[in-house]
């Protein structure tokens, strides 16, 4: 499975949510950040020796086996991390069009071999990613939260709704929970909350396998966050722009050259520009006059820094015939770039 690795930019946090509020890319898109809240961040461990749990915030989040890091040794103890996000108030007029989590890995240990991806000696172990669960744990992180996530537990809203690790490498990951967060939302949710796990809780070989991301309360460059997409209500249903053909960009995710094919029902004044995750313009692509039919050009990412771009088409429908000009809709394109 392809991971994919995202870097998002820093602007201006509330001191309230830990919330970024980054900038209009049009009149139909909003993006917004949300810090996690520090508080409600953190591990559950479960002793094997003492069969007990408890609640740790070390300033990591890390599930895993065996104590390590702060946590008195304990072979074969289980640990599970847990994430909240205070959700944001959607905009007048707007609604949700795709959220992401990100989180930033800084550690694995795989048979307590620092830099290893965790080595699971059971049947199937080498298949045993990092996942991930919806969950509803309130105000407070406690030991009544251990089973939240698992099936039957009324806590537990969805299970296991992807992977956020496969890999040793240090670095920032990202998981589509646009799905979880409509859920938080159309059921009244102030939070979206969530539980980093293994599939299984230990393979008895006394020797730790352990992953660590970055909570809330760390440094903001890194510090876990949701990335939320606000786009009109209308944006989807009201697009008269003028192409006979979809707007279609290639491969997504790019590391180096993004194919942009589009076609014209007539020839209009035509802009396409790159825009990064805070609203910026880092690039114009086109801006000029495009014959009808079919159009395609190559855009070099090769110099861009890895995260989350968009490519906004624009067009003045009546430009080249002299007639009344109208200004469409743009139509844009959400795009991963990778090193």
């Amino acid at each position: 499975m392809k991971k994919l690795i995202f870097l998002f930019s820093i602007l201006i946090i509330s001191a309230s949510f830990y919330s970024l509020f980054t900038a209009l890319l049009s009149a139909d898109t909003i993006i917004d950040s949300v810090y996690s809240t520090p508080e409600l961040d953190g591990d559950i461990c479960f002793s094997q020796n003492n069969q007990s749990c408890s609640v740790y915030t070390l300033g990591v989040i890390g599930p895993g086996d065996s104590g390590m890091i702060g946590i008195p040794p304990d072979p074969n103890s289980r640990m599970r991390s847990y994430v909240s996000f205070e959700l944001p108030q959607i905009p007048n007029g707007y609604e949700v069009d795709s959220v992401y989590i990100r989180l930033y890995q800084t550690f694995s240990a795989g048979n307590e071999q620092s830099g290893v991806f965790p080595i699971w000696d059971v049947p199937g172990g080498d298949t045993m990613f990092c996942i991930m669960d919806h969950i509803d744990y309130g105000n407070q992180l406690d030991v009544s939260d251990w089973s939240k996530g698992d099936p039957g537990d009324p806590g537990t809203l969805h299970t296991n709704i992807g992977i956020i690790s496969d890999s040793a490498e240090v670095g920032y990951r990202c998981l589509d929970i646009t799905d979880y967060v409509l859920d938080d939302y159309n059921s009244s949710r102030d939070k979206s909350q969530y539980r980093i796990r293994f599939p299984i809780e230990t393979d008895w070989d006394y020797l730790a396998e352990w992953l660590c991301f970055v909570p809330g309360c760390a440094n903001l460059e890194y510090a876990a966050l949701i990335v939320l997409y606000f786009t009109l209500d209308n944006s989807i249903d009201d697009n008269p722009f003028p192409v006979d053909n979809n707007f279609s960009v290639y491969p997504n995710p790019v590391k180096s050259e993004l194919i942009c094919k589009f076609s014209m029902v007539k020839k209009e004044e035509c802009e396409i520009s790159l825009f990064n995750i805070k609203g910026q313009n880092v690039r114009n692509v086109l801006n000029r006059f495009v014959r009808a039919g079919e159009n395609c050009l190559t855009i070099d990412m090769k110099c861009l820094s890895e995260g989350i771009y968009f490519l906004k088409l624009s067009a003045i429908v009546g430009s080249y015939s002299g007639g009344d000009k109208k200004d469409y809709k743009p139509i844009i394109k959400k795009i991963v770039k990778l090193n």
